[in-house]
């Protein structure tokens, strides 16, 4: 994998602050089901959104979506209901930024109903106008907050990454006599 323009954006720091965006949004019926409640698959796509929003801002770049961890459904959010995305790079690679995606619902006509009802981890890969990887800035957590954050980030990372490579090695083999 070439990473392109690497030597000027590792030189640059950015701060988490610096990512963060905030996306809020009415909930209609056309994004829900049968029970009143929005599609699972509509808060996801709404996350990805707020997802890039979240890595562009803080990438300068185009970038896309090569992973998505940990998904929390905490409870439905209802037809009718605030949605508000709050979005924040939590981790950086050389050309990839973990995103950390809290779902805050609320009614519109009781502000005491606030509740966190999703949470998510995206992770964001920068391309360039070719499509190519982009270098990222170097993350500056400013906060204990923050630095809890890159932590989480980096330990779901390699967490992650020994699950695959736990896989690739065949610990999950099912003997063919008896499928």
């Amino acid at each position: 994998m070439t990473v392109s323009n690497t030597a000027d954006h590792q030189a640059e720091t950015k701060t988490v602050a610096e990512s963060q965006v905030e996306v809020t949004q009415l909930m209609r019926p056309q994004q829900g089901n049968f029970a009143g409640n929005v599609h699972g698959g509509v808060l996801l796509g709404l996350m990805d959104e707020a997802a890039y929003l979240c890595a562009s801002r803080y990438s300068g770049a185009y970038c896309v979506t090569a992973a998505v961890d940990h998904v929390e459904f905490h409870s439905p959010v209802r037809i009718g209901e605030r949605l508000t995305m709050l979005a924040a790079v939590n981790s950086v690679g050389t050309s990839s930024m973990q995103v950390g995606i809290s779902v805050i619902a609320e009614d519109p006509r009781s502000p005491d109903s606030e509740r966190r009802t999703t949470r998510s981890f995206f992770t964001m890969v920068a391309l360039d106008d070719d499509g190519n990887v982009l270098s990222v800035p170097r993350l500056q957590c400013e906060t204990a907050e923050d630095s809890k954050w890159q932590c989480e980030a980096e330990l779901r990372r390699s967490l992650r990454k020994e699950f695959n490579e736990r896989l690739e090695t065949g610990i999950c083999q099912i003997d063919q006599r008896s499928a």
